[in-house]
């Protein structure tokens, strides 16, 4: 599967795939890992990917093609998060993000239901730091 991710996006120079606690309890679940909960976690993840169609050696190639620029983390269901990144520590920084993200979702459940960064918002963040 790395080496499909690497074919398939020659930007991409690292790939990490672990099932990091926190984040897994949302691969195993209908939950949703919203990156849009605060401004560093929609920067470092833009959006997840999520595939529930088998595991990364049942479709390899199907998984490679879910990743682009703004989509540099991917949830396989019931399996593992993959990050990439330009370099190794950009790809570990994005599944830190992940799984510190999950934490605290999974933290302020007892706090009430949040609001998720606004679609305007986020148009403002992209244009002030040059994302697409």
């Amino acid at each position: 599967m790395h080496r499909e991710i690497y074919a398939k996006n020659p930007g991409i120079n690292a790939v990490m795939t672990a099932q990091p606690p926190y984040a897994m309890a949302f691969a195993v679940t209908d939950a949703v890992l919203d990156s849009r909960i605060i401004p560093e976690s929609y920067i470092s993840m833009r959006e997840i990917a999520e595939f529930d169609q088998g595991t990364v050696y049942d479709a390899p190639k199907e998984i490679a093609a879910l990743f682009c620029e703004s989509t540099p983390v991917v949830m396989v269901k019931n399996d593992c998060i993959i990050s990439t990144g330009t370099d190794m520590l950009n790809a570990f920084d994005r599944m830190e993000v992940a799984e510190y993200s999950a934490r605290a979702l999974v933290a302020s459940r007892y706090l009430g239901k949040f609001e998720s960064i606004s679609n305007k918002d986020i148009e403002n963040i992209k244009a002030a730091f040059h994302l697409t």
